[in-house]
């Protein structure tokens, strides 16, 4: 097993849906930090969460949850793994949430763990 250090986080953004190119390059649709729903409770067919990290090194277990701001955890996604090269690699990570379902209004908080140690966050406000 090789080690593993914890990445650091150069972006986090939610977005409607992503492309993604085998050059690198990503393409990034509908970036949004709130949503205003007609009512509630609002189910969201898809929800993207995309990161750009670096500083890692070697198959590092990550994984995103959504919590409101009272903190009762919301959803979190299965456990998975990213894998860097080097301590200079850049490595994007896009994860596709499916129905996620939002109860009531307020501020959510998007977090992004890696070997259970937080990295990273995004709030998410719906009014």
């Amino acid at each position: 097993m090789s080690t593993r250090i914890i990445p650091v986080s150069r972006s986090l953004f939610l977005c409607d849906f992503h492309v993604g190119y085998a050059n690198g390059r990503v393409d990034l649709y509908g970036i949004f930090n709130a949503i205003r729903p007609a009512i509630y409770p609002h189910n969201r067919q898809s929800l993207v969460v995309f990161a750009q990290l670096t500083g890692g090194l070697g198959d590092v277990p990550f994984f995103f949850e959504i919590r409101r701001d009272s903190d009762e955890l919301i959803r979190t996604t299965a456990v998975n793994y990213i894998h860097f090269s080097d301590r200079l690699a850049s490595v994007q990570l896009a994860v596709t949430m499916q129905g996620v379902q939002f109860t009531e209004p307020g501020v959510y908080v998007v977090s992004l763990f890696c070997h259970n140690t937080w990295v990273c966050d995004t709030l998410l406000s719906l009014d």
